[in-house]
């Protein structure tokens, strides 16, 4: 049975992941993924170090997530308050439009109710 370790990690610049990865005493490195899910940034790969591994498996899967710096949390914050403010504008000033009158309905056609339907001696 062949088993995976996994690994995550959080760091604050996308770099210190390959620093970390040489300081782990890698041996091989591949299989890089790169995300952005929602604002952050995600990082996977395989990582195959020197150093034996006790679960059986001879590779770690690495999953490193970049912390949102202050900086980026703050413009996002404004960013979604920026959304809330126009969208409310936008309501309020809907709200504000006179109703606009709606037509009479013009009869175009005179609606006939058909007799019901009689059930035949024949099958």
């Amino acid at each position: 049975m062949n088993r995976t370790k996994w690994m995550r990690l959080g760091v604050r610049d996308p770099a210190d992941i390959m620093r970390w990865a040489a300081a782990q005493n890698t041996r091989h490195l591949d299989e890089f993924r790169y995300r952005v899910i929602h604002g952050r940034e995600f990082v996977s790969f395989r990582m195959i170090p020197r150093y034996a591994i006790q679960i059986g498996t001879s590779d770690i899967v690495v999953v490193a997530h970049v912390k949102p710096r202050r900086r980026q949390v703050l413009a996002t914050a404004m960013a979604a308050l920026g959304r809330r403010i126009q969208q409310r504008v936008t309501q309020a000033a809907a709200a504000l439009k006179p109703a606009r009158p709606t037509d009479a309905p013009v009869p175009t056609a005179a609606l006939y109710q058909f007799a019901a339907l009689r059930l035949s001696s024949r099958a």
